[in-house]
């Protein structure tokens, strides 16, 4: 605990996006060896995909242990404010909207931080917790961060487990216009191409 306490303390000159995924790394770290795997969601998990594209101001945690997860947030020198916990330090924020993955476990992305490892909900399960926001939430914004999402990864993503996991027709109908979007962009890039290409 004391080379994970040293470990957040040399994060104070670094720059918001990495003490938020250093922090996740550290605490990661902290729990997996009792079998509690922390899998990041929400708006860390989008600028991660986004190459830091879209910012965020805390870690959203999906994880089960949250009595165990709590003691080392504590220790940590993590203080609960409301359904947060803050390091005042750091300027960091953790919150654990659930300890469900509205996604599929399989679709994790295991990514390397340094020595250590976070676990970030999958590409399609976060475009379609963008999508369900747009849709539901009439939210501009995850509209505008699930649609650069599907155009970044557009060839790598697995549409068909996207579409079979809409649960209402207005979530298919908002998907077709974005798929549609990002097939005539692509289009475009495509052409400009060519055009430099001569």
């Amino acid at each position: 605990m004391q080379k994970a306490k040293e470990a957040l303390e040399q994060l104070h000159d670094k720059s918001k996006f990495e003490k938020l995924i250093q922090t996740a790394a550290i605490i990661t770290e902290l729990l997996l060896p009792h079998n509690i795997r922390p899998i990041i969601v929400g708006g860390l998990s989008v600028e991660i995909y986004t190459l830091n594209g879209y910012t965020t101001q805390d870690i959203d945690f999906v994880l089960n242990g949250y009595d165990l997860a709590s003691e080392v947030f504590a220790s940590l020198g993590f203080v609960k404010l409301g359904k947060n916990w803050v390091h005042a330090d750091l300027g960091v924020s953790v919150e654990i909207p659930s300890n469900f993955l509205a996604g599929d476990y399989d679709k994790i992305t295991e990514l390397s931080i340094a020595d250590r490892t976070v676990y970030v909900i999958g590409l399609e399960d976060i475009i379609l917790d963008r999508l369900r926001a747009a849709v539901h939430w009439k939210s501009g914004e995850s509209r505008e961060w699930g649609y650069r999402m599907l155009l970044m990864y557009f060839e790598e993503l697995d549409l068909d487990y996207i579409q079979g996991r809409f649960e209402h027709s207005l979530e298919e109908n908002e998907f077709n216009l974005w798929i549609n979007e990002a097939i005539q962009e692509k289009a475009l890039i495509a052409d400009k191409e060519k055009g430099t290409d001569h």
